[in-house]
């Protein structure tokens, strides 16, 4: 889950105060401040029209994204042109480090120690899983000996909470700004239409129809901006560079993506 931002920090994903959030609240949600990446420039994937004919790759694209098979439903109305940005996971493994840094749940009982490295990303990520397995979710501000606090998340929620305790799906859950999409809402994101996510099987590894769902918010989504969801950093770093793309095309889910 995203948290809300206490002041303005990077890309897919910043820090003021914010209140305190917790699985099912619109408090949390994508990135503590800004988003963690914002998309590289790079090759854009061609995009063929909606309905029609999928477009050919482009340099550094992926595939032909873009409308695909003209006998499919037809999503909704254009909502326009959103900035993209990606985030994921972090986990234990990928940050060195001593570890001396104590992460505490909302009674302030320590959760885990941990390095500088992975508790910083952790806080803007809002969701990591540490070297035994356990997946930790953001809580919100604590007063603990170090805010923000965190708790364990449960089975029916592999990938993390977004908001409205809703489960974030990799490659499906988008963060937004909900006084702009509302959350539950299906999109249709255009580019994403016939791109091969990456990953494995149980959660990735297929080639993408362009829908996903506003289940997740961010502090530093504001406004015609969309953080995508790509379960771990690779998975972003690998999109990012096939795709290229700082904005995408978004539609409402129409019969496309009902």
């Amino acid at each position: 889950m995203r948290q809300i931002s206490v002041a303005a920090v990077v890309l897919l994903l910043g820090c003021g105060s914010s209140a305190v959030s917790g699985p099912g609240t619109e408090d949390g949600g994508a990135g503590f401040g800004a988003s963690s990446s914002d998309a590289a420039t790079g090759g854009t994937a061609g995009v063929g029209g909606v309905g029609g004919s999928s477009g050919a790759g482009g340099a550094g694209g992926v595939g032909g994204a873009g409308g695909g098979d003209a006998s499919l439903p037809l999503p909704g109305p254009s909502l326009g042109s959103f900035k993209l940005t990606y985030y994921w996971v972090t986990t234990e493994a990928e940050h060195t480090g001593t570890k001396s840094t104590k992460l505490y749940d909302p009674a302030c009982k320590v959760l885990a120690t941990v390095s500088a490295g992975f508790a910083s990303a952790l806080k803007l990520e809002g969701t990591g899983r540490l070297a035994d397995g356990r997946l930790l979710n953001y809580d919100g501000p604590c007063a603990c000996p170090l805010t923000p606090c965190y708790f364990e998340a449960d089975a029916q929620h592999p990938w993390g909470y977004g908001v409205q305790n809703r489960a974030l799906a990799p490659f499906r859950s988008i963060a937004v700004d909900k006084s702009v999409i509302a959350i539950g809402t299906p999109i249709y994101v255009a580019e994403l239409d016939g791109v091969a996510m990456p990953g494995d099987a149980s959660y990735g590894a297929f080639v993408h129809d362009g829908c996903v769902t506003a289940d997740d918010v961010g502090g530093g989504i504001n406004g015609a901006h969309i953080d995508f969801f790509a379960a771990l950093k690779a998975h972003y770093q690998s999109l990012d560079a096939a795709l290229g793309l700082s904005s995408v095309t978004l539609y409402g889910g129409g019969a496309r993506c009902p």
